[in-house]
């Protein structure tokens, strides 16, 4: 191993060190099957969150319609078991296969044809990337060219990684003179929350602003328009930026939205000391504003006045688990467009 590698597999737990120890060891699980596995959830797991983003981008509060209804059925009888609920349990993809979930982007070609290959290679390539799919949920062993087919996948999405995301962290302030709600709201402060602008610049040395982002096969604004509206691809972002180094409890304040999160599209940090919290434009500004403002009394509630000792990448792990729609330091928080050229997947 490197020392990078040695460090990361001392860092395990012991008891997933004897696990990994003892399927590669004692009953004969080939150490390709666990690679293939690890590169495969590096896909899937993209794959999802970033249909969840396009679709929400698309259609709002409804993106959810657009997905088998099967999904919603398997999600609401895992509510059964809540003994044994896990981070994913508020994410309806989370319980969609792997054929339907590629076969969305396939569906829906015109948000994600970007972000991968030409049509026709995309749609041979699912028909591999189900097989090893297959394979790996039913205990086959690998084929030998399986992890490098994976690989070569990776490698392949590594550009549309890229474009999904910078563009996601591409933002330009709020335009002053547009008539939305949450201009007027946050930007003009002419909400019974926004005073809490000016108190958290006084008393806690944090910053706040009203951006916005729009997704790549979204048409662009023009000079003259009058406001955003209910424009598909466009995502409103309300940031915060807390000085001085303190540290900030990101799995608190998430816990603190419980009747808030169903209007929330994600929540990002790219470094311990900032926060953003993004929407969809499609959704109800005036619910937007409100939810915004209870982020705003959340955020302060949460940041400590204690520094943060942490290095990013314990900061990142630690909360890794918390939400599906929570970011901390991944691509969707970090990656900026002068970034281009960095490999997202590492394969």
């Amino acid at each position: 191993m490197t020392t990078s590698e040695d460090n990361d597999w001392q860092k395990l737990s012991a008891q997933i060190q004897r696990a990994l120890s003892a399927g590669w060891s004692n009953s004969g699980m080939p150490a390709a099957a666990s690679a293939l596995y690890s590169r495969w959830w590096q896909l899937e797991t993209w794959l999802r969150s970033l249909v969840y983003l396009e679709l929400r981008s698309a259609n709002g509060s409804a993106w959810a319609d657009l997905l088998p209804g099967n999904s919603a059925d398997r999600q609401q009888k895992d509510e059964e078991f809540r003994h044994m609920r896990t981070p994913d349990a508020q994410d309806q993809l989370a319980y969609l296969d792997a054929g339907p979930l590629l076969q969305l982007t396939l569906d829906q070609w015109q948000l994600f044809r970007l972000y991968l290959p030409t049509q026709k290679i995309w749609a041979g390539r699912i028909e591999e990337l189900k097989a090893i799919r297959n394979r790996i949920g039913h205990c086959r062993r690998p084929h030998g060219d399986d992890l490098d087919r994976l690989e070569q996948t990776l490698r392949d999405l590594d550009g549309g990684v890229f474009l999904a995301t910078s563009f996601f962290n591409d933002q330009s302030l709020a335009n002053r003179e547009w008539s939305d709600v949450l201009v007027r709201d946050w930007v003009h402060r002419e909400c019974s929350e926004a005073h809490l602008i000016d108190h958290a610049t006084r008393q806690y040395d944090t910053n706040f602003r009203l951006s916005i982002s729009r997704r790549p096969w979204a048409e662009p604004l023009t000079p003259n328009e009058a406001e955003l509206g209910c424009r598909p691809g466009y995502v409103w972002h309300a940031c915060w930026y807390f000085r001085g180094g303190r540290s900030f409890n990101l799995s608190k304040f998430w816990r603190d939205l419980e009747f808030a999160k169903d209007v929330v599209m994600l929540v990002c940090a790219d470094t311990p000391s900032s926060l953003e919290v993004s929407f969809s434009a499609l959704d109800d500004q005036k619910q937007v504003s409100d939810v915004i403002g209870r982020c705003f009394d959340a955020a302060l509630t949460n940041l400590s006045y204690h520094p943060n000792e942490d290095d990013c990448v314990e900061w990142a792990r630690r909360y890794s688990n918390v939400d599906p729609r929570v970011h901390a330091g991944t691509p969707w928080a970090a990656v900026v467009p002068s970034m281009e050229g960095v490999s997202m997947f590492s394969a």
